[in-house]
Formats: structure tokens, sequence, C-alpha cells
């Protein structure tokens, strides 16, 4: 859970300092950020949502656990996770949907403002611009259908592959 919750400041500072130093930069430089940059996002949200299904999982390991120790025991001697009023909303739990949800909304702005840095570069003409333009609404796609899938996802219970323990 930790590293689902620090990456969401440390990337995105990172990629937000990039676009910091943009305007200093000569403008052929300032292009190959202007690709880069947008691209890298594609890695910052599959990263995360990769993060916040592994947590998925670990939620989903605590439940069976749970469950399997109250039938053990036959009476309910555990329930966190097994019965928290959150539990099958959102993949990761809140933490998974906080995280997920703040890295789309940083991911939107560090494209709006590619978009807006790209208009006081005229030299480069319409044409560039419109290439440009599809290309970030190509990445803000494919980012959108991450997190699509993301939302679909379910765990796979197999508590054989739980370390043997069944």
């Amino acid at each position: 859970m930790a590293s689902l919750e620090r990456r969401v400041p440390a990337a995105g500072a990172a990629i937000v300092a990039f676009l910091g130093v943009l305007p200093l930069m000569p403008e052929s430089s300032q292009w190959i950020l202007l690709v880069v940059i947008p691209a890298s996002l594609m890695w910052f949200v599959r990263t995360t949502i990769n993060h916040a299904r592994s947590f998925e999982d670990v939620l989903r390991r605590i439940e069976w656990i749970e469950r399997r120790a109250n039938q053990l025991a036959g009476e309910d001697l555990l329930g966190f996770q097994s019965n928290h009023p959150s539990r099958g909303r959102a993949v990761g739990g809140r933490t998974g949907l906080e995280t997920v949800g703040a890295v789309l909304l940083a991911s939107a702005l560090v494209l709006v403002t590619c978009l807006v840095l790209t208009t006081n570069m005229t030299n480069d003409g319409i044409v560039m611009g419109l290439v440009y333009y599809g290309y970030i609404v190509a990445i803000g796609t494919y980012l959108i259908a991450c997190v699509h899938g993301w939302r679909r996802y379910q765990s796979k219970e197999n508590p054989s592959g739980f370390g043997g323990i069944s």
C-alpha cells in the first residue's frame, strides 16, 4: 500500500519538473520533451494500475484468510476485510481508487499543459500542431481505456497458490 501511495507525488513531481524546464530549452529539445512526457504518462498510469491490482489481490487474500479462520473456528473471529463497508466497490479498495484517480487527473493536466505549451511554438505550423493534438488525444484515450480495464479487474482466488494454505 505504501508503494501505491508514494508513487503519485514522486513520479508526478518528476514529470512536472520536466514541464517547468521546458520553456528554458531550445525549441528542438522542447519538442523532444513534448513527445516523451506524454508517452511517460502511459508508464505512470499503467504501473499505478498494476500496483492497485496487486493491492486488490492482497485484500482478497486477507478476506480469504478471515473466512477460512472463521470456518475453522466455527464462529466469526475475524471480519475486518471480509465485512469492510467499501469491499468490492473499487479495485484496490479506497486507496487504489484514490491513487488511480489522482494519477489519471494529474496525467490529464499534464496532457493539457503540453497542448498549451505547443500553442506558443508556432514555428512548426498548423500541421505539426494537428499531428501533436492527435498524439495527445491518442494517449489520453489510451489512458482512459487502461483505467476502464482496471475497473473490471477481479482477483483470482486460488487458495493453493497462497503459501500452501487451504
